[in-house]
């Protein structure tokens, strides 16, 4: 009997190690695999979390417009449950699975899960600099726009904003990045924030021939725009470049044909094609045989048409000082962007820079022509007139490469 009972309380044993072997088998501890940053975006809410070795998280987020930065709070995993309890007791409480080194997925009773991707690098330093869009802006009817991220959490934007109806230069917000996680938010006259926004991050260090390439995520309207980092200052002594292709957006203006040389222009139905297409007709060139000085080469019907003219350069910012060589021309601000090796260049003007570029290109022509006199101050005065009166309003990008040697 007492074989029996022993072999009973042995085989007891045995089961009773077996079941405990096999329930630690899926109990995995996760602890380690989650230290590092993790995040998720959505249309109405995005988060990162940063887990620290030490049990320790942090957490940083926006949902339904508010926002939140920095909140501490501490982890424990046990077995494959996670409970994360904040300062702010924002706490939460679930299964998690772990695929280590790419996402985890919490589970919490409610039926509430959440997918939080792994960050690998930290994009908050290499976001720093300035961006020029180029695919696709944030609406119909941009042209362009270029971010400019400092370090101390400051970005400005220049680019037509249709829900302001209006050009923006340098318009000044707040940001916050960790890891691939982007909010931004605008301030109000009392410094006052008044709204929030969370996009997603891809940042590709020398993604194309052009320089580094980064990738913005807007979870709202599900557009991915692409950025090329560009320089915030001008190197154009010696660089030469060929028109490429422009960009014509928020076209407004009189319904009336305007005359041009061989052919004219009406901006009630203009688009990009009509001057891309007399850009390419008159093979437009820029120089800058100095830093301070630029040159338009223009090739019409077989004669050479060159324009020099005295520029001051600030920053990205450049005038060009057409007045200086005849007081009928009016000087012309545009914004200018380079990429990294100065291989293409972006000209960027919004209604009254584009209504004195195409003026002093007008009158220009029709000097070389000799369809005007250049002593005829009326008539040349009565050209920039009716461009203006037929312009209401227009953005113009101009993308130039540099040419070939």
């Amino acid at each position: 009997m007492k074989k029996i009972n022993l072999l009973l309380m042995s085989l007891s044993a045995l089961l009773m190690a077996c079941f405990t072997a096999c329930e630690n088998q899926y109990e995995v501890d996760h602890t380690a695999e989650l230290v590092g940053t993790w995040t998720y975006i959505r249309a109405n809410s995005a988060e990162a979390l940063v887990f620290n070795a030490d049990g320790t998280v942090l957490s940083t987020g926006v949902e339904d417009g508010e926002y939140w930065e920095n909140v501490a709070g501490t982890y424990v995993i046990k077995g494959n449950v996670v409970t994360m309890k904040f300062e702010d007791d924002d706490n939460v409480k679930g299964h998690i699975d772990v695929v280590p080194g790419i996402a985890f997925t919490v589970y919490e009773k409610d039926g509430e899960n959440w997918t939080f991707n792994y960050c690998a690098n930290d994009l908050s330093d290499e976001v720093v600099g300035m961006w020029v869009c180029t695919n696709e802006v944030f609406s119909e009817e941009e042209s362009v726009a270029i971010n400019t991220y400092t370090e101390n959490g400051k970005s400005y934007l220049t680019a037509y904003m249709p829900e302001v109806n209006g050009y923006l230069n340098q318009l000044e917000s707040d940001y916050k990045v960790v890891g691939d996680l982007l909010i931004g938010w605008i301030n109000d006259d009392s410094g006052k924030p008044v709204t929030y926004q969370a996009f997603g991050l891809d940042i590709v260090p020398n993604g194309t021939e052009l320089g580094d390439m980064m990738t913005v995520y807007n979870p709202v309207y599900g557009t991915k725009p692409t950025f090329l980092r560009i320089k915030q200052h001008l190197e154009l002594a010696g660089n030469k470049y060929d028109y490429i292709k422009t960009f014509v957006t928020n076209v407004k203006g009189e319904d009336k044909d305007i005359p041009f040389l061989n052919t004219s222009f009406n901006f009630a139905k203009m688009d990009g094609s009509i001057i891309d297409k007399f850009l390419k007709s008159i093979l437009f060139t820029i120089e800058f045989p100095e830093a301070n000085k630029i040159k338009y080469s223009y090739l019409l019907e077989g004669q050479n048409i060159v324009i020099e003219a005295p520029i001051l350069v600030e920053g990205n910012k450049m005038t060009v000082k057409m007045s200086a060589i005849n007081p009928a021309y009016l000087d012309v601000d545009m914004y200018a962007f380079q990429d990294q090796d100065n291989s293409q260049m972006h000209w960027y003007m919004h209604t009254t820079s584009f209504e004195k570029f195409f003026a002093n290109t007008s009158v220009a022509l029709m000097l070389g022509y000799g369809q005007l006199d250049k002593n005829d101050t009326e008539a040349i005065a009565n050209v920039y007139k009716t461009i203006a009166d037929a312009v209401h309003s227009i953005n113009l990008s101009l993308v130039m490469t540099k040419t070939a040697k």
